[in-house]
């Protein structure tokens, strides 16, 4: 199907759920992987996160540095998951069914779930509140206003999302080169040198690098929700490079600019985007970024309606996405205010602890299993992936066990993150854990031979 197709086809409401797309309904091209990717991280989140270790000493050069490494490994990660789309022909969370079991699986779609709830909560919340805070308007109206047509949007699906991703990608970039060049222009601010040196900054960059990390990894739990109606044939090298590149790009882009606008804002980047812009490139500049919030929660509602699917909520996708929608409409009222990047961080240490594991198993099972299997497999409640398939349930929770004492957060600072100066590195102790776990695990027992789809 061409582009003009699709466009058409974007004005109806998508009707599949999860089941497995058949090869006479693939369309699109790679290219729309790097809008898909990249339209959902510019918006204000970011920013605010890009500038979080400014105000704790790290400095420009120290933030930027691990913006990009953790960008680099969570890029990878999710664009490996964007590559499952073509070959599975279904969400990402149904792939994981070979895994986990159909019954296994609902624990990680559970979680994603309440993940994609609470970006979306997000979104609202920084979609809202800056506007209010700067005109004097209601709150409450503001947030409805970015909720509801958040929810339309998710509501028509696929096509209307990468749509409107390319538009969101293409006009967003034009005015980050804008917002960047002024405030490339403008001075940095005392807060550009780092205040930290020998292992306390070390420990400061391993921290801030854990948390990007987990903002930019938990992007894989949802990328073949948006590359299953690929053709299967479709050069997988092309679907990784377009998957990363977009992520990569958007992220690292308005991560640096949080971190450089927030030097100049003496700690805050909205302050330093209000010093750094003139007044009407300011106006457009946060009107682009209500927008923004708005793509960025449309597709947080998708995935969690994929996810909601998976665990087998009983009613179809669209009232899904209404339902999840409103329930994260109501968790922003209760997520602005003064706390919000505090709430923020917590959130992202606390749920995405099982995103590292998850992966690793389901990253060994797709490359270790024959790519042809049967679709039916996976939606086949009492087939061979029926109940649960411990070895990859073991390698998940046993990982996320042995990474507690390397927990770092605002409720629980294990001894060892404690002697790290407060660094979270149980991302990657999980992440390795549950990989060598579950290739012991599978080593003791072969599976079965999967039928080939006919």
């Amino acid at each position: 199907m061409s582009n003009a197709r699709e466009d058409e086809s974007a004005l109806s409401i998508e009707t599949g759920g999860i089941s497995y797309v058949q090869p006479n309904h693939r369309h699109g091209h790679p290219t729309n992987q790097f809008t898909i990717r990249c339209s959902p991280v510019l918006y204000l989140a970011p920013i605010m996160l890009g500038g979080a270790a400014i105000p704790k000493g790290l400095g420009l050069a120290g933030s930027i540095t691990a913006i990009i490494a953790a960008n680099i490994l969570g890029g990878i990660a999710t664009a490996i998951c964007a590559t499952m789309g073509p070959k599975r022909g279904m969400p990402q969370l149904v792939i994981g069914r070979s895994s986990f079991g159909y019954l296994g699986i609902f624990l990680p779609a559970i979680l994603a779930t309440i993940l994609f709830i609470g970006y979306f909560s997000v979104g609202t919340v920084v979609g809202a509140e800056p506007i209010a805070s700067m005109t004097g308007l209601p709150y409450m109206p503001l947030v409805i206003v970015v909720g509801l047509t958040s929810i339309l949007l998710a509501v028509y699906g696929y096509n209307l999302l990468h749509l409107t991703g390319r538009w969101v990608t293409n006009a967003g970039l034009v005015l980050l080169i804008l917002a960047t060049g002024f405030a490339l222009y403008h001075d940095a601010g005392p807060a550009a040198v780092s205040s930290l040196s020998g292992n306390d900054f070390w420990y400061a960059w391993l921290s801030f690098f854990s948390l990007i990390f987990a903002f930019s990894a938990g992007w894989g739990l949802c990328a073949s929700d948006y590359s299953r109606y690929l053709a299967e044939d479709t050069s997988l090298s092309q679907v990784f490079g377009y998957a990363f590149s977009g992520l990569f790009v958007g992220s690292i882009w308005m991560m640096g600019l949080g971190a450089l606008l927030t030097s100049i804002g003496n700690g805050n980047a909205l302050q330093g985007l209000q010093q750094v812009l003139p007044s009407l490139l300011l106006w457009i500049v946060l009107l682009s970024l209500i927008i923004t919030s708005i793509t960025h929660n449309a597709i947080n509602l998708y995935s969690c309606a994929m996810a909601s699917l998976t665990w087998d909520f009983p009613i179809k996708r669209r009232w899904t996405v209404i339902l999840t929608g409103v329930v994260g409409t109501f968790g922003a009222v209760f997520m602005g205010g003064a706390e919000f990047m505090n709430n923020f961080g917590l959130f992202l240490n606390m749920i995405s602890y099982y995103v590292a594991p998850y992966l690793a198993v389901i990253f060994i099972d797709y490359f270790w299993r024959d790519p042809n299997e049967a679709p039916e497999l996976f939606y086949d409640r009492n087939g061979p992936y029926a109940g649960v398939l411990w070895k990859g349930m073991a390698a998940f929770i046993g990982a996320i066990v042995i990474s507690i004492p390397f927990m770092a957060n605002d409720i629980y600072t294990s001894a060892i993150a404690k002697s790290l100066g407060g660094a979270d590195t149980s991302y990657f102790v999980s992440f390795f854990c549950a990989i060598v776990i579950y290739l012991v695990l599978r080593q003791m027992g072969a599976p079965a031979k999967s039928p080939a789809r006919g």
